[in-house]
């Protein structure tokens, strides 16, 4: 067991801006050295920085690690609750994002990717997409496609009316923002967006929630007597659930798509074999590093052995996610794309009690936009983008997406 002295210089983390396939080389070399490595990341000051596989695994499984500091004087503390914990958020959401409740919504989601690329086709034909060269003008399919496709699932899921589907959608993309700070509208976006959330909670706990949906679902699961949770928190749970998931899904199909350019041939094959592509959906999740650099910190509780390094109590870990799935220790050539790759325990999603609630929503919505988008847009090209955007927060992630998303495709099928 080692703890070494932190490096007279040591590096700032995250090393650079999201690409969208390849890994700062970094990453590699931090693999084969023994113990973590001692970084700079921005908002926290020194950190210890986990790049292989079983050491970003174990940090999200130990219980011993936390979201918050540990308190002072106070040997192996407990993490000290927030107004709302992320315990009580899992509590009161996990109920509605069952395997089950997210399957209802899949029929949905395909309808509503086909009217979208029904939607595309038929301004393709009215509007003469054809350049001054013969080119044909890019379309935005971030705007067009991959953000109301989101959106509607969302609606779906909170089984919002019909007659305020149109508000809401918008409520939501413009809260769910990558601004970072966030804008006034933005604000204001979110806080209409609650306005709304609250309405539909009284109107479905007036009706007696039985319902199917994930708002009904979070009143039943709200509690009882000092545990129980109050409208404002549900909203606020709610708020929590959404938009960050909101925001990675869109992200997500927005990489997706670019790192598909990159590997045309499995477009093509999926569009054969459209029974590859939940494993397709995991190998992007696995191979395509956009989500972060790094996870949440974790603070230690108490004194813990990762990877041969002992963390102090208080000192915080970071996992670098991106270099955990592509470490050879854990997946064959991990370098190499492939969408029939079997075993794929990547960590894209967490892992343990730090295991994202909304994944399988996130899966199904991805599965049905690559699958449409594979079975009927006809040599689809993205435009390449030189740098992709990006946005820090204080926990020391670098997020990177791509938006617009100019596309062109040769004809739109049935």
């Amino acid at each position: 067991m080692t703890h070494p002295e932190p490096a007279p210089e040591v590096p700032r983390y995250p090393f650079g801006e999201p690409h969208l396939l390849d890994l700062d080389h970094r990453y590699a070399g931090l693999r084969d050295t023994e113990g973590l490595r001692r970084v700079e990341v921005r908002d926290l000051g020194e950190a210890w920085l986990c790049s292989r596989y079983a050491d970003v695994r174990r940090i999200l499984t130990d219980s011993r690690f936390g979201l918050t500091p540990p308190e002072p004087g106070a040997a192996a503390a407990p993490e000290k609750a927030p107004a709302l914990t992320s315990a009580q958020v899992n509590r009161v959401t996990k109920g509605g994002l069952k395997p089950r409740q997210i399957e209802r919504l899949r029929g949905a989601a395909e309808r509503t990717a086909e009217d979208l690329l029904d939607r595309l086709d038929l301004s393709d034909r009215l509007d003469s997409v054809a350049g001054p060269e013969g080119d044909r003008t890019p379309v935005d399919l971030m705007a067009l496609f991959v953000k109301p496709l989101a959106a509607e699932v969302l609606c779906e899921l909170l089984a919002v009316p019909a007659g305020d589907r149109v508000e809401v959608r918008a409520l939501l993309l413009g809260a769910a923002t990558t601004a970072s700070p966030p804008s006034e509208a933005d604000k204001e976006d979110r806080r209409a967006l609650a306005r709304h959330l609250a309405a539909l909670i009284a109107s479905r706990d007036a009706a007696g929630a039985g319902a199917d949906d994930l708002l009904s679902s979070m009143i039943r699961a709200r509690g009882e007597g000092d545990d129980r949770l109050g409208d404002r928190q549900l909203v606020t749970a709610a708020l929590r659930l959404l938009l960050p998931g909101l925001q990675n899904t869109v992200l997500m199909l927005s990489n997706f798509v670019r790192a598909l350019m990159h590997h045309r041939s499995d477009l093509e094959r999926l569009r054969r074999r459209p029974d590859l592509v939940p494993s397709a959906v995991e190998e992007l999740i696995r191979f395509t590093p956009f989500h972060s650099t790094s996870t949440f910190p974790r603070y230690a509780a108490q004194d813990v052995e990762i990877g041969g390094t002992l963390i102090r109590r208080g000192e915080v870990a970071v996992g670098a996610l991106c270099a955990a799935n592509r470490d050879e220790r854990a997946f064959t050539r991990p370098d190499t794309f492939d969408v029939e790759r079997g075993e794929n325990a990547h960590l894209g999603f967490g892992m343990g009690a730090h295991h994202c609630p909304g994944a399988a929503l996130a899966r199904m919505q991805l599965q049905v936009a690559i699958a449409a988008l594979a079975r009927r847009v006809e040599d689809l090209y993205v435009a390449p983008v030189t740098v992709a955007g990006s946005a820090h927060d204080g926990s020391g992630r670098v997020i990177g997406w791509f938006d617009p998303l100019p596309a062109t495709w040769s004809a739109i099928r049935p």
